[in-house]
């Protein structure tokens, strides 16, 4: 009898271990090799410890950031610590996009309010919200980590430009397949 047991113990040790390393290889190479070359050099020295506000925000439908590129109306702040960062966004809801969908006023309302928004005088929806994330900072290299749940998180990284009070972030990606190729160039102003 203790042998059964023990054996049932060590098969499920085993079982357990080797579940563990594969778990640990797999989220290992789902990440381009430069995202690990990144992440294994950081310096994240105090150079971004403070608040940013975003001063623009450009996309280009290209890797190479040429061309006409979407500039877009955003407003936040992030708030950098020693490797921990809060993205704080605002948000305005227009209730006559919503009313297109076929949302109700009260429908509507009760979005925004789980939503933790308010209705504004215009029957807009308005709020802030914050995003967690982490960051790792090369000479030249930049990546924030979001964690979506204790086994999802995604990984964005690209360049960086710190000169003076100002910050650029390119965040580039080429893909292989149509219309999948991106460039952002986010600017920042530190407060």
């Amino acid at each position: 009898m203790k042998t059964k047991v023990l054996i049932i113990i060590l098969l499920t040790l085993f079982f357990i271990t080797g579940c563990e390393d594969n778990i640990s290889k797999t989220s290992k190479q789902s990440q381009p090799e430069w995202v690990g070359k990144i992440l294994s050099q950081t310096i994240n020295d105090n150079s971004l410890e403070g608040s940013w506000s975003y001063s623009s925000v450009v996309s280009y439908e290209n890797a190479d950031c040429i061309g006409e590129g979407e500039t877009y109306d955003y407003s936040g702040i992030v708030t950098y610590g020693e490797s921990d960062a809060v993205r704080t966004e605002s948000f305005l809801l227009l209730f006559s996009d919503f009313q297109q969908k076929g949302y109700s006023e009260e429908k509507f309302h009760d979005m925004c309010i789980k939503k933790n928004g308010t209705i504004n005088s215009n029957g807009n929806c308005e709020g802030t919200y914050d995003m967690p994330f982490e960051y790792y900072l090369t000479e030249d290299g930049y990546c924030e980590t979001y964690i979506y749940a204790p086994d999802k998180s995604k990984t964005w990284c690209g360049t960086i430009e710190l000169v003076e009070n100002t910050a650029t972030i390119t965040y580039s990606y080429d893909s292989d397949y149509a219309g999948k190729s991106y460039c952002k160039i986010v600017e920042m102003e530190k407060q």
